[in-house]
């Protein structure tokens, strides 16, 4: 959390200080299940991903529940959450999510309507998952339980995380686990 020292200005813990753009992603209707939608978010920083998927509409209760999970995985690997970008979805717009935000001093900036380059990191990503998860799993067998479904987004997250290698202009070939360790060896030496 941020503190003022007695000048007034704002002094923030120490650890990697960062932006999560959030995006929310139709997975599809599943007989037997129903709507299945996935909360993303997606460290600016590090490329560092977290996910959660869930069945019915989203809604601003469920972001928020969300947020507070992100953020609190987040802080366990010493990244420090300053501002959440979010589209105009009605799970971000809602008096829940934006008092939950304010409450923890975290600044939340909106997209324009009809612009998702201003959220590229999070849209890239939930192309990635499209691609490397979840068309592969449903090609592979048959999904009756939201269990199921969150297994393997999670085992999907792992390799995601720590072993497949980016090749982005920023990332340079580098997992986020990999710029997430340089980022704490940069901020030792």
């Amino acid at each position: 959390m941020r503190s003022r020292d007695r000048s007034g200005s704002v002094t923030l813990p120490p650890g990697l200080v960062t932006w999560s753009p959030l995006d929310s992603f139709f997975i599809g209707k599943l007989k037997g299940v129903g709507p299945v939608w996935q909360l993303t978010a997606v460290d600016t920083a590090t490329r560092l991903a977290i996910c959660e998927v869930f069945i019915g509409p989203s809604n601003a209760e469920i972001a928020r529940q969300f947020i507070g999970r992100v953020i609190r995985k987040l802080r366990r690997l010493d990244v420090h959450v300053t501002g959440v970008l979010t589209d105009n979805g009605p799970e971000f717009k809602g008096a829940t999510f934006r008092d939950h935000l304010a409450s923890l001093e975290i600044t939340h900036h909106r997209t324009p309507p009809r612009s998702p380059n201003y959220n590229a990191v999070c849209e890239r990503f939930q192309g990635t998952v499209l691609q490397e998860c979840w068309r592969p799993a449903f090609h592979r067998r048959r999904f009756d339980r939201l269990t199921q479904l969150r297994a393997e987004l999670d085992s999907w997250l792992v390799t995601y995380n720590t072993r497949r290698k980016n090749h982005s202009d920023f990332m340079r070939g580098r997992t986020p686990r990999q710029v997430l360790d340089s980022h704490r060896k940069n901020r030792a030496a």
